[in-house]
């Protein structure tokens, strides 16, 4: 059960990320993702009842193994495609894929959760830029029109994170952050590629880690 403070949500502004989140859990029951099941509160709190997921997030994984092997990341993957791909036929932009808001089944299935900044999508959503550092595909980072693609950006980067145990952007700011995916597109040369992956996991992670609605100006 997840317990939220009714004074500490207003007092970091947070009301509308609330609201937004049990709007969109609302509409969502799926396999991959972790679900809502009850919403209600009390005087001083918010309450939502979600499945129980024992196996820790993906970040504490990564921080733990550093990186992992072809198989399990085309595992976890394969569970955040299929979360995802259900997710956008509900018209809906997560917005916010990272290890941090993957979390993991005690049998190893990963769900998706954190839908506070998740969005219905629109035509018209360029000053939709909230999401980590990293993580965010260039054309949200630079107040532009975006699709569902931003999703899979970060899938791309995540499953760099995996083979190589870092991140394929790094910065000490959120502006050199920008600035680093703007200058280097994620491209994994042949003889980069870690001992037991594959040519195709390599151009997997090129292809979906690339500025797909950017335009440069």
């Amino acid at each position: 059960m997840k317990e939220m403070s009714k004074a500490r949500i207003i007092t970091k502004r947070s009301v509308k990320s609330v609201i937004n989140e049990r709007q969109i859990l609302a509409q969502l029951q799926n396999p991959f993702i972790v679900n809502m099941h009850y919403a209600f509160q009390d005087r001083e709190n918010l309450y939502l009842v979600m499945d129980y997921l024992a196996g820790g997030d993906l970040r504490y994984h990564i921080c733990r193994y550093r990186k992992f092997n072809e198989e399990v990341t085309r595992f976890f993957v394969a569970c955040l495609v299929a979360g995802l791909e259900y997710i956008h036929d509900k018209n809906i932009i997560h917005r916010d894929i990272k290890p941090e808001n993957l979390v993991i089944e005690s049998d190893g299935y990963v769900r998706i959760t954190d839908f506070g900044i998740a969005r219905v999508w629109r035509e018209d959503n360029a000053q939709d830029t909230s999401g980590t550092p990293g993580y965010m595909a260039p054309e949200v980072m630079c107040r532009q029109n975006h699709t569902c693609s931003v999703d899979y950006f970060a899938v791309g980067v995540m499953a760099y994170e995996c083979m190589f145990g870092r991140r394929p952007y790094v910065g000490k700011s959120r502006k050199e952050i920008r600035d680093h995916i703007l200058s280097k597109q994620i491209q994994i040369k042949r003889q980069d590629i870690p001992r037991g992956w594959s040519v195709e996991a390599a151009d997997f992670i090129n292809k979906v880690s690339v500025q797909l609605n950017y335009e440069f100006r």
